[in-house]
């Protein structure tokens, strides 16, 4: 078994892709109308709004009963930054002001840790709250 793509359910998709467009400094390899946006082979926006509009106006259409029952499920608050992403940015004293400048969501400050070797990261936020960690070489 092999890693086919991570995904991100989003709230709202123009939003996320022009957040992932400018930190990812990439455009969209591809696009599923409004439901699903491919950044690259590992990390993609999932638009659920989509499917609830297709759910509604034409149940069992598009999906079987199996999915519709999954999709309706009441799975509770949503639990964002149960799932961390980590890039790895060749320059990140430049990537830091590079993200504070674009104003594309809260960036932290720089932090270091010394456990058990040296480590520069900060953090920025997307739209829906979710958590990406930057690290990398810093001078």
């Amino acid at each position: 078994m092999v890693l086919g793509t991570t995904y991100i359910i989003v709230s709202d998709l123009k939003k996320s892709v022009e957040f992932y467009r400018e930190l990812l400094q990439e455009k969209p390899l591809r696009a599923n109308g409004n439901r699903w946006i491919q950044f690259s082979n590992f990390i993609a926006l999932y638009n659920k709004a989509f499917d609830a509009g297709i759910i509604d106006s034409a149940p069992g259409e598009k999906f079987n009963q199996a999915y519709i029952d999954d999709f309706n499920k009441d799975k509770g608050a949503p639990k964002n930054n149960t799932v961390v992403f980590n890039f790895v940015a060749d320059d990140l004293k430049n990537e830091y002001e590079r993200l504070k400048k674009a104003n594309i969501g809260e960036v932290s400050e720089l932090m270091y840790v010394n456990v058990h070797m040296p480590y520069w990261y900060f953090n920025i936020t997307d739209p829906d709250g979710n958590t990406i960690e930057i690290t990398g070489n810093y001078k």
